[in-house]
């Protein structure tokens, strides 16, 4: 009872202190770029290639998930420092390109089972990697519903190795290789795209994670706050706001903004422990604004072609770090989603239609 006091009267200061530090400290807005766009809702051909939000549980179950595991296999491969780290591949029947998926915090393979659907249908073999401490890959602990990291190099590590043992082993002769990476998968992927430009023909990052949005309070006043949460012994507890995974729905209060597809992820997280990731302690916290801060640092360097899209209602990441890294880099286009929120690649088919038409054209001019 003494310790949950304890932890109440802390979770109390850090509050109170944040939103001191805040009044006297207020965040600076950074303007989108000027070449900015809005997505074009409008772009709805082939709306027939894209599953219905009516029926989407049932297509999900009958047609996606067969499609998937026909064309699938599956693996481990040793991370940066040995430990298991679990992946998929997916080939395509008529190959013409590859994409990386880049997925993101708690997110996992599973939860890209649609969008990998498209891209395999559209002619793109698709590989994809679950990170260290998701999914069904190595854990440092055995609570599965806390995530942990020391520091995202571990991440990029894990990447590099997976592009070079698993991903361009099966790439044929000068195949494009591009990647489609969401949330903290966007912030990792600019991380490495910063240090080699040559990794990806072509990327789209959809609501990347380059500035924290922690319990509303922004990324300059987060590294405050897991400053604090070191110095009172709290590296391991959950950040203010998360605990353990408890299964309760609550679609109104997600990141999503179609309930359809919410009640499809429902589903999957009910059924399969190492999917039920809730949140990460103080320790993952402040690697994440440690990379946020690198990818800004360094955004000049970044030359690759890019589609970037931003959530409008996004309360998981902030605009701000998204609009300087687009301003910074090279090649690098912003494309406001309008309505949409953080998880833009779970919206109603009127945005998500419009958003997947735009993914697969951008791809498609990359090709030669």
């Amino acid at each position: 009872m003494k310790n949950k006091k304890r932890k109440i009267v802390i979770g109390i200061a850090i509050v109170v202190v944040s939103a001191i530090g805040y009044l006297c400290w207020p965040e600076k807005k950074v303007p989108a770029p000027e070449n900015a766009m809005v997505l074009d809702k409008t772009r709805t051909e082939n709306s027939d290639f894209y599953l219905s939000e009516e029926t989407f549980t049932e297509d999900m179950k009958n047609l996606v998930e067969p499609y998937l595991n026909e064309h699938k296999t599956t693996g481990y491969f040793n991370g940066y420092d040995g430990e298991k780290l679990y992946y998929e591949q997916y080939q395509a029947e008529d190959e013409k390109g590859h994409i990386v998926v880049v997925h993101g915090f708690t997110d996992g393979a599973y939860k890209y089972r649609e969008v990998m659907y498209y891209f395999l249908k559209s002619g793109y073999s698709v590989s994809v990697m679950e990170h260290r401490e998701h999914g069904y890959s190595y854990r440092s602990t055995e609570n599965l519903s806390k995530v942990s990291i020391k520091h995202f190099d571990e991440y990029e590590n894990d990447m590099k190795l997976f592009l070079n043992d698993i991903v361009r082993p099966v790439l044929k002769e000068e195949e494009k290789l591009f990647a489609y990476a969401h949330s903290m998968g966007g912030g990792i992927t600019a991380l490495l795209l910063e240090e080699d430009s040559s990794l990806f023909d072509a990327v789209v990052l959809t609501s990347p994670m380059m500035e924290i949005e922690f319990a509303g309070i922004p990324n300059h006043m987060a590294g405050l706050i897991t400053t604090g949460a070191k110095l009172l012994g709290m590296d391991d507890e959950y950040t203010l706001g998360t605990t353990d995974y408890e299964e309760v729905y609550d679609f109104e209060n997600s990141s999503l903004t179609s309930k359809a597809r919410y009640d499809y992820l429902f589903q999957t997280w009910t059924k399969d422990v190492n999917y039920q990731m809730s949140g990460g302690n103080y320790k993952w916290l402040a690697a994440a604004v440690d990379a946020t801060e690198k990818i800004l640092e360094n955004a000049e360097s970044y030359t690759t072609d890019t589609l970037l899209f931003q959530a409008e209602h996004d309360t998981t990441v902030g605009p701000n770090g998204q609009n300087e890294f687009a301003t910074k880099a090279s090649n690098v286009q912003l494309v406001l989603v309008e309505g949409a929120k953080h998880s833009i690649l779970f919206t109603e088919n009127e945005t998500f239609i419009p958003y997947m038409n735009t993914i697969l054209e951008f791809y498609e001019a990359h090709l030669n």
